[in-house]
């Protein structure tokens, strides 16, 4: 490795562990009351190390979104490339895939939660998160709507679909991430048979 490659490799380093630590100080004590002195209290650097790779906390809310919201299309994406006609069962499917990531990133949860709000614009469901939007959801936006179109539903207001489930879902997320204590199964286990729950209520009726 050359010197340059070195200089290059602990550069990366270092900004990957302001992103961590920020992500930590954002989730534990709030996006707005944390400064980036406040940040690199907690990575014992200067403030002015931060500034080297980024600009201000929007700065750096934008780093770690991208990169979250990178993650989980990514995750999507291999859910459905395994294709599939039914919509409830992709739909599950992603939804399941969304609980364990949340699951194994509590801080991001924590942040996304707080911050992040939903808009719809032209049949397009996004995410926005400070100057930035993502539709990451809109995967779980086309199976609601494929399903009302195939009669899963009296309901036909997809958008309030979407919302009774990511309440449930939000629910049983928030539950393990604050109450460890309580015996639970194991998370894949536990989040697929809470499923089984909820979508057992989402099919179409008759349809046992």
């Amino acid at each position: 490795m050359t010197i340059q490659d070195r200089k290059k490799s602990e550069s990366a380093r270092l900004k990957q562990k302001i992103l961590d630590a920020a992500l930590k100080v954002f989730a534990e004590q709030g996006y707005d009351k944390v400064s980036m002195r406040k940040i690199a209290a907690v990575i014992d650097y200067s403030a002015t190390t931060i500034y080297r790779f980024f600009r201000n906390k929007e700065d750096l809310l934008g780093a770690l979104s991208a990169g979250t919201y990178g993650d989980l299309a990514a995750r999507f994406e291999k859910v459905k490339s395994k294709g599939g006609d039914d919509p409830l069962v992709q739909l599950k499917a992603l939804v399941l895939e969304y609980i364990l990531f949340c699951l194994e990133r509590s801080d991001m949860y924590r942040l996304f939660s707080d911050i992040a709000v939903f808009e719809i614009e032209d049949g397009v469901l996004y995410e926005r998160l400070g100057d930035s939007r993502y539709r990451v959801y809109q995967s779980w936006f086309g199976c609601i709507r494929q399903a009302i179109e195939d009669g899963a539903w009296d309901i036909k207001d997809e958008m309030r679909v979407f919302h009774y489930l990511w309440d449930a879902v939000d629910g049983f997320i928030d539950n393990r991430i604050r109450h460890t204590r309580i015996p639970r199964k194991p998370p894949a286990e536990d989040a697929a048979e809470y499923l089984d729950l909820i979508f057992r209520g989402l099919r179409p009726a008759g349809n046992e």
